[in-house]
C-alpha cells in the first residue's frame, strides 16, 4: 500500500523520491498504518560521532491528515561543540505546517532560501538512504 500523502499548497517541494522512500519504509513495519494517527521516521548512521563526524541523523515526522498524510517537520542533527561537551542540536528544521524553517546559526529562513536548501537537502538525504548508510526506524501512535 502507497501512503497517499497531501502535496498541495506545502511550503517546500518534496519529491517524488522522498515519498516513495518513506512509503516503502512505513510498508515495512509491523504498524497498522490504517489506526496511526502520525508517524515518526528516525534515520540514524551508526558511525556519526562528535570525533569522526559523518552522515547526520534525520528525523521525519508525518501526521494524518482527513484523507493524506502531511508533513509535521523534518530535522537534520548536527554535534556541536567539541569532545564531552558536544551535544547533538538540530541543524536544520524545516516545519512544514507552521512554514517556520531554521538553520543553526542563521535562525529562521526566509520561504525562498528554504526552498533551496530543502531541494539540496533532499538530494544529499536520498543519495545517503540509496547508499544504504542508516539505520532505519518507524514508529507511530
Amino acid at each position: 500500500m502507497t501512503i497517499p500523502f497531501h502535496r498541495d499548497g506545502i511550503s517546500l517541494p518534496v519529491c517524488q523520491a522522498l515519498l516513495a522512500l518513506l512509503s516503502q519504509e512505513a510498508e515495512r513495519t509491523d504498524l497498522d498504518l490504517g489506526r496511526c494517527t502520525q508517524l515518526t521516521f528516525n534515520f540514524r548512521n551508526p558511525g556519526y560521532s562528535a570525533e569522526q563526524g559523518g552522515v547526520h541523523p534525520v528525523e521525519i515526522r508525518l501526521v494524518r491528515g482527513l484523507d493524506d498524510w502531511l508533513f509535521d517537520y523534518v530535522t537534520d542533527f548536527s554535534y556541536q561543540g567539541l569532545g564531552q561537551d558536544a551535544e547533538l542540536c538540530k541543524e536544520l528544521d524545516f516545519n512544514f505546517l507552521d512554514g517556520e524553517h531554521t538553520m543553526l546559526g542563521w535562525g529562521p529562513l526566509r520561504l525562498a532560501e528554504a526552498r533551496e536548501l530543502f531541494d539540496i537537502w533532499q538530494s544529499n538525504f536520498i543519495a545517503y538512504y540509496r547508499l544504504e548508510c542508516f539505520s532505519i526506524t518507524v514508529s507511530g501512535d
